[in-house]
C-alpha cells in the first residue's frame, strides 16, 4: 500500500504533462486584448502616429495671407484747415479698395524639417516600448500559469495526503480499539493528519492566490478561456 501511494504522489508530482503552448499563447493572446496597459501604450503609438502627420502639414504655417479693403469713400478723420488760404487738406491713402498680403516666415519653414524628424523619433520610442511591454506581458503570463499549475499540483498532492492520513488514522483507531496499538502512536497518527489538512488548506489558498494573479493579467475568469 506504502508503494502504491508514493508511486501514486510522484504520479502527479510533474506539471509538464499539464502544459499546452497552444493554451499558453492563447492566454498570453487574451491578456494582450483585455489588460488596460495594452491600450495605453497602443495610444501612445497612435499619438505619436498623428504627430508626424501634423508635423508634415505644419509645413504651411510659415504662409500666411492677409487681407485688407479699403474702400473708395469713408469718412476722412483725419483732417486739417490750412490758416493761410483756408482749405481743407485730406490725408488720402496710397491704396484703396481690396488688398492681399503674403507673408513668409524662413524661421519657421526651417524648423519644420526638425520638427517632422523628432516626431518619427517619437513614434519609433512609443512602438518600441509598445513592443517591449507586450514580451514582458508575455513573459509574466506564462510565469504565473506555471506558477498556476504548480500550486494546482501542490494540492493534488496534499489532499491526496490528507486522505492517506485519514485512512491511516482509521486504521490505527480500530487496532487501537482492539487493544492492538498503543495510545502513542493513535496520538501521533491523529496529529499527522491535522499536519495534513492544515497542509492542504494552505495548498487550496496558495491555489486560489496564483489563479487571481493569472486573471489579473486575463481581465477574465481562468475557467472562460477554453
Amino acid at each position: 500500500m506504502l508503494l502504491l501511494s508514493v508511486a501514486g504522489t510522484f504520479a502527479q508530482s510533474s506539471i509538464v504533462p499539464d502544459i499546452s503552448e497552444a493554451y499558453v499563447e492563447k492566454l498570453i493572446n487574451v491578456a494582450k486584448t483585455n489588460y488596460p496597459r495594452v491600450k495605453y501604450y497602443g495610444d501612445r503609438v497612435a499619438t505619436a502616429q498623428n504627430n508626424i502627420t501634423r508635423a508634415r502639414v505644419s509645413y504651411l504655417d510659415p504662409f500666411t495671407v492677409s487681407y485688407v479693403y479699403q474702400p473708395n469713400t469713408t469718412i476722412n478723420l483725419y483732417q486739417s484747415v490750412d490758416s493761410n488760404t483756408g482749405s481743407v487738406n485730406n490725408r488720402q491713402s496710397l491704396f484703396k479698395g481690396a488688398q492681399i498680403g503674403l507673408f513668409f516666415s524662413l524661421g519657421s519653414f526651417l524648423q519644420k524639417p526638425y520638427n517632422v524628424k523628432q516626431s518619427k523619433l517619437e513614434l519609433n520610442q512609443a512602438t518600441d516600448e509598445q513592443q517591449e511591454y507586450l514580451i514582458n506581458l508575455g513573459t509574466n503570463v506564462k510565469k504565473r500559469y506555471y506558477a498556476y499549475l504548480q500550486r494546482l499540483a501542490s494540492l493534488k498532492i496534499q489532499s491526496q495526503n490528507a486522505i492517506d492520513a485519514d485512512n491511516a488514522l482509521k486504521d490505527v483507531r480500530h487496532r487501537f480499539e482492539k487493544g492492538e496499538e498503543t495510545f502513542d502512536n493513535y496520538n501521533k497518527a491523529r496529529v499527522a493528519l491535522a499536519q495534513a489538512n492544515e497542509t492542504k488548506i494552505t495548498a487550496e489558498a496558495n491555489l486560489f492566490s496564483a489563479k487571481a494573479d493569472l486573471e489579473e493579467l486575463l481581465g477574465d475568469k481562468l475557467e472562460n478561456i477554453k
